[in-house]
């Protein structure tokens, strides 16, 4: 791409878009559904493999049929178009028959964690008004008792060996066994689900994509969870976004370790390489320790993952000694990764003769997922990348509309054919993150401090929400960013992992608690607070050195891999 004179503006400049090919910059994005999507690109290819579940093949072809089967029997339970199912499942080849079935007769899918707790699960079912719930065994377990102070009249329930292969299904249906139930009993099993479909006449139904065909929900790490609604344009506007710079062929395998309820993995690692005719490789119940054993099984070419799962293949001796070459684009996502650990499993994939490093990007569910990525000559320590084609970017002074030049740092903002459509039956919350600006866009205010380059690489640098005050010893009233005070801290050699809250305190409002995780070979003493409390001093200002340090095992997490800094927050409350 030709360069070009810079207004000093990144949402005017664009300097990101040195990184795409101008077929990519001028293209249209898709104009259909996620099934459509999903069927132009893969109906002439009926014998190709669509999904791998634990000793099962499904081709393209069966998975056509299974999902016009679903169809019917959604119909004999009288789903209509524009109803809202609710699906609870983990990572099976049903959870997405679901999905498509339900976009295909114009229904919505309710994505949601599938061993919530009980009081959760019976939230999200009500708050959609859900007739019928698509729930996995383990969700069965939990509100059997409880399913009706809901509005589910039907709630289908899904065992994980409903796709094994047929001498494995009985072996562990005998293991796992759920009750019988009769034919007017609220739940029935995935069998007679089927059985209702039998005969059933379905009129095909016309979609608008820029309707919601999805929802999802927010981590809730900064309050109650929201349903993120997305379009059918939204999810496919990432799809094709991702894939345009993505060279790729038919049939290579993508190895999906995390759950569909996070749209990082339901849209990135199942309907984005179903799109592209990929084998999707479905895990119901991924153990990062056993990396190596999915590698030499599998072989994926293709892997979304998160930092905490990354890391565990350091402490995986097996992989050491690994053909590690079948790994083309390995990601990550969902929270930030320490730069040392980087850089390690970096040297571990590289001995294992893979060429790509790892990439990550910037997103949120909001974004449908990812807003930035990576590429190589854009994978600079510490960035998130630059943002993808159709995507803008902006920084502004907080609390403002203004928007400031390369490399000042103040909010993070995005705009674009991925921003959701707004929170369900939240319109003031929609109204608090998603802002119209002075040029007629939507722009949604992530809430997350960076800066970007000239060279359009974004990096983040801290939470506005995490923003501590605090009083230094001159007693002036202070901003503390936790995430400065924890990339300091991780600094030190000794440090694996970090957390920094603010605790309360009467003469300072609140002083900085660092709660880590060591490095093996490393132990927790006075001596080892003094270094880290001395590294500090070194590299802050004196208000945001951490007063004290804590030592920990490990760091709780939310249900999306990210460290839970509220919880931690929590617990500093109560003592």
């Amino acid at each position: 791409m030709e360069e070009k004179k810079l207004t000093g503006y990144a949402s005017i400049d664009k300097p990101w878009l040195k990184y795409y090919p101008e077929e990519a910059i001028n293209a249209s994005l898709p104009e259909c559904t996620i099934y459509e999507y999903l069927w132009i690109n893969n109906k002439d290819y009926p014998n190709n493999i669509a999904l791998e579940y634990l000793g099962s093949e499904i081709s393209y072809g069966d998975l056509f049929a299974h999902i016009d089967e679903c169809v019917r029997a959604l119909t004999a339970l009288n789903v209509k178009q524009g109803d809202i199912v609710t699906v609870a499942m983990p990572s099976t080849p049903e959870a997405l028959y679901m999905v498509y079935a339900l976009n295909k007769m114009g229904a919505v899918a309710n994505m949601i964690h599938p061993l919530a707790g009980e009081q959760e699960l019976l939230h999200y079912l009500n708050e959609v008004n859900s007739e019928v719930a698509v729930i996995f065994e383990g969700t069965y377990k939990i509100i059997a008792d409880s399913i009706n102070t809901t509005s589910v009249k039907k709630a289908v329930v899904v065992s994980a060996g409903d796709s094994l292969p047929f001498g494995i299904k009985q072996l562990y249906k005998m293991k796992n066994k759920l009750p019988k139930f009769a034919q007017d009993n609220q739940f029935m099993n995935w069998k007679q689900f089927v059985s209702l479909g039998r005969g059933v006449t379905v009129a095909p139904v016309k979609k608008d994509s820029n309707t919601v065909a999805v929802i999802s929900h927010t981590g809730g790490t900064t309050g109650e969870p929201k349903g993120v609604m997305c379009s059918d344009r939204n999810i496919n506007a990432l799809i094709w976004q991702i894939g345009c710079n993505l060279p790729h062929g038919r049939q290579e395998r993508y190895l999906v370790v995390l759950p569909p309820f996070i749209n990082y993995s339901l849209v990135n690692a199942m309907l984005e390489p179903l799109s592209f005719g990929f084998r999707v490789i479905l895990i119901p119940a991924y153990d990062p320790n056993k990396f190596d054993e999915y590698v030499k099984k599998y072989r994926p070419n293709h892997i979304s993952s998160i930092p905490a799962y990354w890391e565990a293949c350091l402490s995986n001796e097996r992989l050491r000694k690994m053909d590690l070459s079948c790994l083309k684009y390995i990601f990550y996502g969902g929270d930030a990764m320490n730069v040392k650990k980087e850089a390690a499993v970096n040297e571990l994939l590289a001995a294992g003769g893979v060429k790509m490093k790892l990439r990550k990007g910037l997103g949120s569910t909001e974004m449908v997922s990812a807003a930035t990525v990576t590429y190589d000559d854009c994978n600079m320590p510490g960035s998130v990348g630059a943002p993808l084609v159709k995507v803008n970017c902006k920084i502004v002074e907080p609390g403002t509309f203004d928007e400031l030049t390369y490399d000042q740092e103040g909010e993070i903002c995005f705009a674009g054919d991925t921003l959701m459509l707004g929170y369900y039956n939240k319109p003031e919350a929609t109204d608090e993150i998603i802002k119209i600006h002075p040029d007629g866009q939507r722009w949604i205010h992530t809430g997350d401090l960076g800066h970007i380059t000239e060279n359009g690489v974004l990096f983040i640098t801290g939470r506005i929400k995490r923003i501590i005050m605090t009083k230094g010893k001159d007693g002036v009233v202070t901003k503390m960013f936790p995430d400065r005070i924890e990339k300091a801290v991780l600094e030190h050699p000794s440090v694996g992992l970090c957390c920094v809250i603010g605790v309360a305190d009467e003469a300072r409002i609140h002083y900085a608690k660092a709660v880590v995780v060591l490095n093996d070979g490393y132990s927790a003493s006075k001596d080892m607070t003094q270094e880290i409390i001395a590294h500090c001093k070194n590299k802050l200002p004196e208000y945001m050195v951490p007063d004290t340090v804590e030592y920990r095992t490990d760091l709780p997490r939310t249900e999306r891999g990210k460290v839970d800094y509220r919880a931690l927050e929590k617990e500093a409350e109560m003592h």
